[in-house]
């Protein structure tokens, strides 16, 4: 075992796993180790005490890794997810905003070791629990050879020493950074915790109070800088070219008059008609005739003189 050596890679530090949260590393290396050839275990933790991954990253659903070996180019190597699916995450935030201890220890940036108490009653899970849960890849000659053969015991040889580097790697980063679980499943923490802000202000807001609408974050969309009013004066009223193009499906909200209730009751207490219920009556014409005008054949298309 001679991979070429790397600058500044990342490695384990201190060679070992430690951390505030050791039971969340602990918990993701014994499905690595029902998985993994021993020797490899031992091969890839030894990469990962000399840092031989060039970089790493995680997206939702996995995390890959640049590994260094004994080639001139490094590995490109990859253990992915099972994500859960965004109405999956809707019931575990809701879960989870009905119990103090969860959302007290997650809004403090901590993971509560029963977590997956609240996954259980939802027939889901936070960890994975075995092997099958997960996939690994790796572009080193014995993943490839690993694919092509049989296995001949409980051990996968396809997870070479490389994906067990990077398995370490991972053990390292959960004992320090657990909320980063959530982001391998397919929910960056930093939105879960906005999830249970919300989940929590509705269920505390009283009658007739303004009802938090959680705000969705759209990756290269939501996170791009926003011009002040002042900068977007001149051209505010301005649809741009890119209008023609959009093609959107017509569909009824799932929460009626996000923009009314989060306004909540008007401000003029003393006025001859009810402002709130006007307004939302005037919303629920126009949307019936956007939809009435969509699903229309031949005529109300848009684009055409009688959609307009």
């Amino acid at each position: 075992m001679h991979p070429r050596r790397v600058r500044g890679g990342v490695r384990l530090s201190g060679g070992i796993v430690e951390g505030p949260t050791l039971w969340a590393a602990q918990r993701w290396m014994r499905v690595v180790e029902a998985a993994a050839p021993g020797a490899n275990l031992t091969e890839g933790l030894e990469y990962a005490k000399l840092g031989q991954i060039k970089r790493v990253s995680v997206a939702p659903g996995r995390v890959e890794a640049a590994i260094q070996g004994r080639s001139d180019r490094p590995y490109l190597t990859q253990i992915t997810f099972g994500r859960l699916t965004d109405s999956e995450w809707e019931h575990v935030a809701r879960v989870m905003a009905e119990g103090a201890v969860y959302s007290a220890k997650l809004l403090a940036g901590e993971l509560p070791s029963n977590i997956e108490d609240a996954f259980g009653p939802l027939n889901l899970r936070l960890f994975p629990g075995e092997p099958s849960h997960l996939s690994v890849s790796c572009t080193c000659a014995d993943f490839r050879v690993a694919s092509d053969a049989q296995a001949q015991s409980l051990a996968d040889p396809r997870w070479c020493k490389h994906v067990c580097c990077l398995s370490h790697i991972l053990a390292g980063r959960l004992a320090n950074e657990p909320l980063l679980i959530f982001a391998l499943r397919g929910l960056e923490g930093a939105e879960l915790l906005e999830r249970l802000r919300d989940q929590r202000a509705s269920a505390a807001v009283a009658p007739g109070d303004r009802v938090p609408v959680y705000q969705q974050h759209v990756p290269g969309i939501t996170d791009l800088p926003a011009k002040t009013l002042e900068e977007s004066l001149a051209t505010f009223w301005d649809a741009g070219p890119a209008l023609d193009t959009l093609d959107l499906p017509l569909d009824r909200p799932k929460l009626s008059h996000p923009l009314l209730r989060r306004l909540g009751p008007s401000p003029l207490q003393d006025a001859p008609f009810p402002l709130v219920g006007l307004l939302a009556s005037c919303y629920d014409v126009i949307s019936d005739e956007a939809l009435r005008r969509s699903t229309s054949t031949g005529t109300g298309e848009p684009g055409t003189p009688e959609a307009e």
